[in-house]
């Protein structure tokens, strides 16, 4: 396989392993493009973990506010071969596209063309999908829209939540990265598959983490699933928020109110809503740290009593 000279793009935890595989490869990684640093919860400033793997490594990154031609010196761009995108966060606009010599490739986290947007993941997830995969494509100005390159399936399990999906594809993706390339050095392409309807992905807001009980329990389910890494999944319990971090569904008739606890005790906290029961296994009270069912059972918590209240009056 050729050498190339490749800028890659990417900025969260997750595109790590696919920079490590390039360079595992022997491809030479001049530059590393991620977004700035952000504050925290707590006000202070947090560079991306791309940024922080290359300070460690002595991998040259640069972090710019805004995308245009001038970004790249003539003196790093004129030996580049191929720009890689994982998760950058930022489209790339036509006029920095023209400067690569083989173009930019992108690592989306679906089939293309379905679930096109800043968070395909979240989605499928919550739309309760049984398939999603990743999409290798050549990019153009349009958002997640060009030539495909390749793509490979990836079965979402019950047991999956945002994060273990997000890595699997990325140990997909990087299985696939030669080949990828080899075939974007080619300019070997593949037609988009036909698709009735096109998901679009949008950004998830802190609005999309709001349950109620009279939600499905599936639909409860998919989106603690969801969206357990941010903005986590958050409902009234008893005149209390909670967040759940991760709990199970079980689809059942009942003739039980929607919110009213069913079985609390060391083991479970079972809780009725629409078409079945939510087991709450992880939570997370109002600025408290997270915790299991069995803790809070275990704890003083207001909660916890007001609970076990409700029970002794139903």
């Amino acid at each position: 396989m050729t050498k190339l000279e490749i800028i890659f793009f990417g900025s969260p935890y997750y595109s790590i392993p696919l920079l490590e595989k390039i360079i595992s490869l022997g491809h030479v990684v001049s530059l590393v493009v991620t977004q700035g640093a952000k504050k925290n919860r707590r006000g202070k400033l947090v560079n991306t973990p791309i940024y922080e793997y290359c300070k460690k490594n002595n991998i040259q990154c640069i972090t710019p506010s805004t995308l245009d031609e001038n970004i790249f010196s003539d003196s790093v761009i004129k030996n580049v071969d191929l720009g890689f995108i994982y998760a950058y966060g930022k489209i790339i606009p036509k006029e920095i596209i023209k400067k690569f010599k083989t173009g930019i490739m992108n690592l989306h986290c679906s089939l293309l063309p379905n679930y096109r947007g800043a968070a395909p993941v979240q989605h499928a997830i919550m739309n309760n999908e049984q398939v999603t995969g990743i999409t290798f494509f050549e990019i153009n100005e349009k958002l997640d829209d060009g030539k495909i390159i390749l793509t490979e399936e990836y079965t979402i399990k019950e047991l999956d939540d945002c994060m273990s999906v997000q890595d699997s594809l990325t140990s997909i993706a990087v299985k696939n990265c030669q080949e990828a390339i080899e075939l974007m050095c080619k300019k070997n392409f593949i037609g988009s598959p036909p698709l009735q309807k096109i998901n679009y992905a949008r950004k998830i807001s802190k609005e999309d983490g709001i349950l109620h009980w009279g939600m499905s329990v599936r639909s409860m389910y998919n989106k603690i699933r969801a969206l357990n890494i941010w903005p986590i999944a958050r409902i009234d319990l008893y005149e209390e928020q909670i967040k759940i971090l991760r709990a199970k569904c079980t689809i059942a008739d009942h003739k039980f109110i929607p919110g009213q606890v069913i079985k609390f005790d060391k083991n479970e906290l079972v809780i009725a809503a629409s078409e079945g029961f939510l087991s709450i296994e992880i939570l997370q009270l109002e600025g408290k740290q997270a915790i299991s069912s069995r803790d809070l059972f275990n704890s003083h918590a207001k909660l916890k009593e007001k609970i076990i209240n409700a029970k002794l009056n139903i």
